[in-house]
C-alpha cells in the first residue's frame, strides 16, 4: 500500500512540475448576431495554450447560445511537437493551423465557426539563399503533399505555392506584392485541385495620414462550372468569417473600400459588385466596419453587411488577449 502510494505522490509530483513549467495563454472571442433584435444568436470561443519547449497544444471550448437552446463543445485545437535538426531546418509534426500566402487553398479562418481549419502531417521549414522554405505532407488520407516558398526581392514579396495528391492532381497559388511610395500592389493567380481558377488583383493607397484607400477585383474561373475550393482553406467562406462576398463560377468581384484609423477607433467601409456575363443586372453588396479598443487586452467591433438577396446581417465581436 505504501508502494502504491508512494508511486502516486511521484506521479502527482511529476504532473504538477509539467504543468508548472509550461507556458500558459488563454484568449476569448464572442460574436452576437445582432440582426434580428428580438431573436440573437451568440458565439463565444475560449482558447487555452501551453508549450513545453518544443511541444505545442491548445483547446478550444465552443459556447453557442440562442432563443431555443445552448450548447458547448471542446475540441482539439493544435497539438504538434517541433525540434531543430542541427540548424539546418525545424521539423514540426502534429495538428496544425496553417496559412501559405494569400490562404487560398492552405489558410486558417477567425470567424463564427464551431471547429477552426486545421491540417495534420509532417513539414520542414528552412532558409535558403534569402527564400523561407516548407515542405510537407497533410492529409495522409490522400498522401497530399506540398512546398511552399517566400522571400522579398528588391521590394517585391513572393510566395509561391505548389500541392499535389496521391491521384496525380495539382494545386497552386501564386502571390505578389510590391510597395512604391504610398501605393502598394498585389496579385494572386490559384488554381485548385479540379481546374477552377480565382485570381485577384488589388490597389491600396495610404498617402493620407490614417486614411487607406484600395481597390481590387477578384474572378472566378472554371471550364466545367465548379466554384474554387479547398478543403485546407476557409478562404471562401463569407462575410460572417472575415471574408468577402461567396463568388460562384464565373463571378468577378470589384471591390472599393476606404479605412480611417483614429489611435483606438477604426472605421472602415467597402462596396462590392459583383458580374457575371450569364447574369442580367450585377449585384452589389455593401461592407461596414467599426472597432474600439477598450483597452490593452480587450477590444470590441461592429461589422455589417447586406447580401445579395437584400438581407442585412450584423455582428458584434467582443475579443479578450492576455
Amino acid at each position: 500500500m505504501k508502494k502504491i502510494l508512494r508511486n502516486v505522490l511521484v506521479l502527482a509530483l511529476g504532473l504538477t512540475t509539467t504543468i508548472a513549467t509550461a507556458q500558459i495563454g488563454a484568449s476569448n472571442t464572442t460574436w452576437i448576431d445582432n440582426s434580428v433584435s428580438d431573436a440573437r444568436d451568440g458565439n463565444s470561443r475560449t482558447t487555452i495554450t501551453a508549450d513545453w519547449g518544443g511541444v505545442h497544444v491548445s483547446s478550444d471550448w465552443n459556447y453557442s447560445l440562442n432563443s431555443d437552446n445552448a450548447s458547448s463543445v471542446l475540441s482539439l485545437y493544435e497539438a504538434y511537437a517541433s525540434t531543430d535538426l542541427m540548424g539546418f531546418g525545424t521539423l514540426t509534426m502534429g495538428q496544425q493551423d496553417l496559412s501559405y500566402g494569400s490562404g487560398s487553398l492552405i489558410g486558417s479562418n477567425g470567424g463564427v465557426v464551431s471547429a477552426r481549419n486545421t491540417t495534420q502531417g509532417v513539414n520542414l521549414n528552412m532558409s535558403l539563399a534569402g527564400l523561407n522554405i516548407t515542405a510537407g505532407m497533410l492529409d495522409l488520407n490522400n498522401n497530399t503533399t506540398y512546398m511552399n516558398a517566400s522571400g522579398s526581392f528588391a521590394g517585391a514579396d513572393i510566395n509561391v505555392l505548389m500541392m499535389n495528391k496521391e491521384d496525380g492532381s495539382k494545386a497552386h497559388a501564386y502571390d505578389l506584392g510590391y510597395g512604391m511610395g504610398d501605393f502598394s500592389v498585389g496579385a494572386s493567380m490559384n488554381s485548385d485541385f479540379d481546374g477552377d481558377e480565382m485570381t485577384s488583383y488589388s490597389v491600396t493607397y495610404s498617402g493620407i495620414d490614417n486614411l487607406g484607400i484600395s481597390v481590387s477585383q477578384t474572378e472566378m474561373k472554371s471550364d466545367n462550372g465548379g466554384v474554387f475550393n479547398s478543403a485546407y482553406s476557409a478562404a471562401n467562406l463569407g462575410f460572417a468569417y472575415g471574408g468577402g462576398p461567396v463568388l460562384g463560377s464565373g463571378d468577378k468581384n470589384t471591390s472599393m473600400g476606404i479605412s480611417y484609423n483614429l489611435g483606438d477607433i477604426s472605421i472602415g467601409y467597402t462596396r462590392h459588385t459583383i458580374a457575371n456575363d450569364n447574369a442580367a443586372d450585377d449585384v452589389e453588396s455593401n461592407q461596414m466596419t467599426l472597432g474600439y479598443q477598450l483597452n490593452g487586452n480587450a477590444g470590441l467591433s461592429v461589422s455589417r453587411w447586406d447580401t445579395a438577396d437584400g438581407s442585412e446581417n450584423t455582428w458584434l465581436t467582443v475579443t479578450i488577449t492576455p
